[in-house]
């Protein structure tokens, strides 16, 4: 479980950063690694790590539709101020 501090907000910054990361990673790999086929490997590692981090972000933003926010399976507290009323308890 992710812990209740770390909201769907939070969590697309974070997944940002991390892609803001894996660039500068690219950036190493294509500097420094001089094998062919091991550069082609670690930036196909890379770009796929990458679009999956993109894809759940989008789906971050989309999950206040349907009350339930996942990222990699594991729930995500939306913020009490995005957070529709309809996915708020009862009383």
């Amino acid at each position: 479980m992710v812990p209740d501090w770390l909201d769907a907000e939070r969590l697309e910054w974070v997944i940002l950063a991390v892609i803001g990361g894996l660039l500068v990673s690219v950036y190493v790999v294509l500097n420094f690694v001089r094998k062919v086929v091991t550069k082609f490997l670690l930036l196909l590692v890379i770009a796929g790590l990458g679009v999956s981090l993109w894809i759940q972000r989008a789906d971050l933003r989309a999950c206040a539709e349907t009350c339930q926010c996942t990222l990699y399976g594991e729930s995500v507290a939306l913020p009490e101020d995005r957070r529709p009323e309809r996915c708020n308890p009862g009383p």
